[in-house]
């Protein structure tokens, strides 16, 4: 990777440079700098430049935007492959185990929602728009798991992974369809209706590596690669599982991210109800069979084991939150 020449494309020059990770990290005449390679298409990154600068002009200031090439683009094409250059954020990554971290960037995640909301993309960006597609997502998952469990079950030969899923499946098709009954129970379709005229929209990734601590604590927030319009709730349940995880499902902690969220951005019941389907849903569960039966990943099979031992051995706590969190809507 030709660095000094890939800057050049930005309109400035590289004193010095090293790899950090999967970019790289240079000093330039305009500041420090991270250029990395993007493998979005040009109406992707146009879609993600749009939303940040949407937020940044809503007043969401603390966010990797992108700098712009010498053609006015947020990316620069060189060698046919596509670039894209940011300030650097200097920091730690946020600990999801700091009770004053995770108070602080479940509030930015909600003053990013606000921000975000009525976001339209500029012409010529991809239509990224995840709003009202759950439920078919969820069936779809399900299915993926009835063929899984078809598929192992053919198996002459079965690992012993392919043994422990069989015992397994059956209960995480249950609960998929719990999920997915809870779903269509819920006010879902009516939510869906009104975040499409707010265009409101999400991170997608919002976990400990996307956030960044600051001096002062100041919370930044990275890699807005998989930003979609989307309701917010998908956001903020996705990040209460991830810090549970760390707690064996503690239903205080969850209401205590929920009540700072809400004291920022407002929930209803209803969007209580949508979360109580996310929690449901066994997507981890789905996710890692789906990358061993797929062959995603060039995992062997002690990793793949680890992962999937990972995921079931929290079964029970889930299903205990899942109640606990049902008796609190």
């Amino acid at each position: 990777m030709n660095i000094d020449a890939i800057a050049g494309e930005f309109g400035c020059r590289v004193l010095y440079s090293k790899p950090l990770r999967a970019v790289n990290l240079a000093q330039t005449d305009r500041g420090l700098v991270i250029i990395k390679e993007s493998y979005r298409e040009p109406d992707k990154i146009l879609y993600i430049h749009g939303l940040k600068e949407y937020l940044h002009n809503n007043g969401f200031t603390c966010i990797d935007r992108y700098l712009l090439s010498k053609y006015e683009l947020p990316f620069a094409i060189y060698e046919n492959r596509i670039f894209v250059m940011e300030d650097y954020i200097a920091g730690r990554e946020c600990s999801f185990t700091n009770p004053f971290d995770r108070a602080a960037i479940v509030k930015a995640l909600a003053q990013l929602h606000n921000a975000g909301r009525g976001y339209e993309p500029p012409t010529g960006a991809a239509v990224r728009n995840s709003i009202g597609k759950w439920d078919r997502a969820y069936r779809g998952k399900i299915e993926d798991l009835i063929w899984f469990k078809e598929i192992a079950g053919k198996k002459r030969k079965k690992s012993t992974l392919d043994k422990m899923f069989l015992q397994d499946v059956d209960s995480y098709i249950e609960m998929g369809w719990r999920g997915f009954d809870t779903l269509k129970g819920s006010e879902y379709v009516n939510i869906c209706k009104e975040a499409k005229k707010d265009n409101v929209i999400c991170h997608h990734d919002y976990t400990y590596h996307n956030i960044i601590i600051g001096p002062g604590g100041t919370v930044n927030v990275i890699d807005f690669d998989y930003s979609c319009h989307e309701l917010t709730v998908y956001d903020l349940a996705a990040l209460i599982q991830k810090v549970l995880k760390r707690y064996s499902y503690d239903i205080d902690i969850a209401l205590e991210l929920i009540d700072d969220y809400c004291s920022i951005a407002p929930l209803s019941r209803d969007d209580l109800v949508l979360m109580l389907s996310l929690f449901e849903f066994p997507q981890r569960f789905w996710r890692i069979t789906e990358r061993y039966y797929h062959d995603k990943y060039n995992w062997d099979e002690k990793t793949f084991l680890s992962k999937y031992n990972d995921t079931v051995i929290m079964k029970e706590f889930v299903r205990d939150f899942v109640e606990d969190f049902r008796k609190y809507i």
